[in-house]
């Protein structure tokens, strides 16, 4: 059976009221509960939702009145920035919505137009040899994982740290498709925009489409957070992740910062509710991996296994 559909809002508006404030990995409700955020707003919430110095961008940009469409410094700013992390791809790019990217990417590579946005082959349930819901074998999963890739940050590294439990025919699909990407970006602000990389400024002919035109503000704050995790990409480590295995590993596998989770899809949102009961908020969407809240004390999910939630 598939995943059913998870309200988040509704969910935690039901339980907790509002949030009304949002520091590092805790999210502060009307109802005076601090929930820890394993959702982290699909991964653009990796860094804490008040981490750096991409707030202060935002705010200094806004202050100088440049909010209009013209031409500002903030789009080369940006692809600098991204460049930094990925100086492998020569272009970048910005579109109003992730369908507006996932399109471009279509069309710089010659693929149909419904070709769909896909996670990485490493955080498809059923990579890992000895896990994940029954059905097909690893060999029929992976044909299933090809689409436009969404790069995350951190995967490089759970690359090779899980070479050795990872089926081999998801492992040849992670670098099949590497000439377009749409990136998820590390600034938690609902509504953004989307950024896309190409290795090349053409293909066969295709140019890349231009970007979308995105307030200048906005462009800024997304280049400072782009700054902020090519320092952070060195600072956490594996080691870091792995502290959180003791009391995550009943309930998903761990790949990188990133969690795959092991029960069944028709269970998830069974787990979604229960997770949520205690404090906790996991990623809503079982094919969207939750992420380890970086600096939270691991104990906080003590009351996950205390209490029996797979």
């Amino acid at each position: 059976m598939e995943a059913q559909k998870v309200d988040m809002k509704s969910e935690l508006r039901s339980r907790y009221g509002t949030v009304r404030r949002a520091y590092e990995y805790h999210l502060y409700t009307a109802k005076g509960v601090r929930l820890l955020d394993m959702c982290q707003e699909g991964g653009a919430a990796i860094l804490g939702w008040r981490s750096g110095r991409s707030k202060l961008a935002l705010k200094n940009t806004l202050d100088r009145g440049i909010t209009g469409s013209f031409p500002t410094e903030t789009e080369d700013e940006l692809s600098r920035a991204v460049q930094e992390v990925l100086p492998q791809y020569s272009t970048v790019r910005v579109y109003q919505t992730k369908d507006r990217a996932r399109l471009a990417c279509a069309d710089y590579l010659g693929l149909w137009s419904e070709i769909p946005l896909i996670e990485s082959p490493l955080l498809h349930p059923e990579a890992s040899i000895d896990i994940g819901p029954g059905g097909d074998s690893p060999l029929s999963a992976s044909r299933k994982v090809h689409g436009i890739p969404l790069w995350r940050p951190w995967l490089d590294e759970a690359f090779y740290a899980m070479s050795d439990r990872v089926d081999s025919a998801f492992l040849n699909n992670v670098n099949d498709t590497l000439e377009t990407m749409v990136l998820s970006s590390p600034y938690p602000f609902a509504g953004g925009c989307s950024v896309v990389v190409f290795s090349s400024p053409e293909k066969d002919g295709r140019a890349p489409w231009p970007s979308d035109s995105i307030a200048p503000a906005l462009l800024a704050a997304y280049a400072r957070a782009w700054a902020d995790l090519a320092s952070a990409l060195f600072e956490r480590t594996e080691a870091d992740w792995a502290k959180f295995d003791r009391y995550a590993e009943p309930y998903w596998d761990r790949r990188g910062p990133y969690l795959v989770p092991k029960m069944r899809p028709s269970r998830y949102a069974d787990f979604f509710r229960s997770c949520l009961d205690k404090g906790i908020l996991v990623s809503p969407d079982y094919d969207t991996p939750s992420i380890i809240p970086w600096s939270a004390d691991p104990s906080e999910l003590k009351v996950l296994s205390a209490s029996g939630s797979k």
